[in-house]
């Protein structure tokens, strides 16, 4: 097996190159190809494709059908959720099948599938009391046996993102039909928070586990949430029906269609024409055009989100084997590039005024959670960023480019994201600023699909990302720990002490003594520089108010659909208006 080195806190160190290498990155959940529009022909919709100009005629709805249409620019990458990464992909999963729980409106565990739940004083044995008289979509009952078999077939055969929140139970019981008992190898603060949709165990059991997770398409997805798939084609739309059976009383629409289109221009303009209900990840000048517009029928939401874009730099250590340059490795360019960088002007810019600046791993929209850097925020300061740069003996050439004491030129490429607008002209900003204090910066612009998979080989110096944070810390955390190399963390970074602390977090049961440790975390992720948090992103979307009542802003001040964690609440309580 082949050896690595990455940086530890500023020590070399080595670790193994691990077996088994994650197809994706997740990366906020935008992991968005462009798609053309085809003509969709159904019996209770139609979208067709006017000539060559890519613009969708009216949706057309039988009026004793209550469609909830939602348009997307992301494609949805199948159904099967042991494979699912984007936001499309994981809100039709929730729309499907349902968790134990689900989350308040301050983002607390709420039942869902579990009713209650209680833990033992040590904190390594949870009771959960299910829901009576569920239903699987087939009519099949649900049972204590399809929570065990779910936990135990994503644990038993490393199935996937779920992977993480059921590796450490050590025994999964089905007392009776509706009671479960989890024992634990340690504390886990995160539970009862098991981010995992509940599989029917009458039909998952019957799939070989490598299928499931690699080719096994799903096709007919069966599960206990309020919808469930009916149809799905690639690249163009996926349609759900409402599951009259549903435990929490059947849906107040008959079904909800995504929409795909080749861009968000289409979905505006679709919107605007009442050819769909709702627009999500709508771009900020559109959502500013929109707001401008005032349409009655129409609100504007520049909803809080625990969303994040970053600079990310390698970090790899080992010479033979990182594609990035070395140079990078010195923290001093990288603190003098944070230094050099004005978060105000690319959010003004790039963002159209969306967001606000960023600075640590955890978002301000988890305020419990993160940790506000004070005085060692390193501010937007160019003589400051010069100042270190010559300290460290990089000199200012001739052609205006520094160079280290060898002679070599901090000449440097930055990739971004052909999908995103944001991002290419956050990256031409971030060449501009870094001009100013001598740092040559390439920018190179690929698609999401080529920087996946350059990313594991370490074939970059920097390039321009985001995530979206779950409720728990642990899931945006371990993201940089030493074990997630060669998978999600793409900046091999590690750090031993870092890594302790993450294990200590999550077995730390009181809520303010892990507090403190996650911002610990933080701070040192922050010291050492792997990532420059440059935005805090907000969920721009829009919806229409003509048909529908009942939309839910959950946690208030965020987001009607695509909500935090897999909370539904929109689609559970949405009615179609009264005429």
């Amino acid at each position: 097996m082949m050896e690595k080195q990455v940086v530890q806190g500023g020590e070399m160190v080595e670790y193994l190159w691990r077996g088994k290498i994650k197809n994706q990155f997740i990366q906020g959940g935008e992991k968005m190809k462009r798609i053309i529009l085809a003509v969709l022909t159904l019996v209770l919709f139609t979208v067709a494709l006017l000539g060559t100009t890519g613009c969708p005629a009216p949706v057309a709805v039988e009026d004793e059908r209550h469609t909830l249409r939602v348009g997307a620019v992301d494609e949805l990458e199948g159904l099967n959720p042991h494979l699912v990464w984007s936001m499309l992909g994981y809100e039709v999963m929730l729309l499907n099948y349902n968790m134990l729980i689900t989350w308040d409106e301050e983002l607390n565990p709420a039942p869902a599938l579990a009713k209650s739940w209680s833990v033992d004083e040590e904190g390594t044995l949870w009771t959960f009391n299910l829901e009576e008289g569920v239903l699987w979509h087939d009519g099949t009952p649900f049972t204590a046996e399809d929570v065990k078999f779910t936990f135990e077939y994503i644990r038993d055969n490393e199935l996937g993102y779920f992977l993480d929140p059921v590796a450490g139970m050590e025994e999964i019981t089905a007392v009776d039909e509706h009671t479960l008992t989890i024992k634990t190898d340690q504390p886990l603060a995160w539970m009862p928070g098991i981010i995992v949709p509940i599989l029917p165990k009458h039909i998952w059991a019957e799939i070989d586990p490598e299928y499931a997770g690699t080719d096994f398409a799903n096709e007919n997805p069966v599960g206990t949430g309020p919808f469930q798939v009916v149809e799905f084609v690639r690249g163009q739309y996926v349609r759900l029906e409402a599951n009259e059976n549903y435990f929490r009383g059947a849906p107040g629409i008959d079904e909800v269609i995504f929409i795909q289109f080749a861009n968000a221009d289409l979905m505006v303009e679709a919107l605007k024409k009442g050819d769909i209900d709702v627009a999500v990840e709508v771009p900020g000048a559109s959502l500013k055009a929109l707001e401008e517009a005032a349409d009655p029928n129409i609100v504007t939401l520049d909803a809080d989100s625990p969303s994040f874009s970053q600079l990310g730099f390698n970090v790899w250590v080992d010479d033979a084997e990182s594609e990035g340059n070395p140079l990078l490795l010195d923290r001093n360019i990288r603190v003098a590039i944070e230094h050099a960088m004005n978060r105000q002007e690319i959010i003004a810019v790039a963002h159209d005024g969306f967001g606000t600046p960023g600075s640590t791993l955890i978002p301000p929209f988890h305020d419990f959670w993160h940790f506000n850097p004070g005085a060692e925020l390193r501010a937007y300061d160019p003589a400051k960023a010069a100042e270190i740069l010559e300290g460290a003996g990089y000199t200012l050439g001739n052609d205006g480019i520094r160079v280290s004491p060898a002679g070599e030129p901090l000449s440097f490429d930055l990739i971004a994201r052909s999908e995103s607008v944001e991002s290419q002209q956050a990256a031409t900003l971030i060449k501009d600023m870094l001009a100013e204090v001598g740092i040559e910066i390439t920018v190179t612009v690929i698609d999401e699909g080529t920087l996946t998979d350059r990313l594991p080989e370490g074939d970059f110096d920097m390039f321009l990302w985001g995530w979206f944070t779950e409720v728990d810390p642990t899931s945006i955390l371990r993201v940089k720990t030493t074990a997630e190399l060669m998978s999600w963390n793409e900046t091999f970074y590690s750090n031993p002490v870092y890594d302790e602390l993450h294990l200590r977090q999550q077995r730390t049961m009181d809520r303010e003594e892990r507090q403190q440790l996650v911002h610990e975390m933080q701070r040192i992720i922050y010291e050492d520089v792997p990532y420059i948090i440059y935005s805090n992103d907000p969920e721009l979307m829009a919806y229409r108010t003509d048909r529908f009542e009942g939309w839910v802003r959950n946690p208030p001040g965020g987001p009607v659909i695509y909500q935090v964690s897999g909370s539904i609440r929109t689609y559970e309580e949405l009615r179609p208006l009264e005429r």
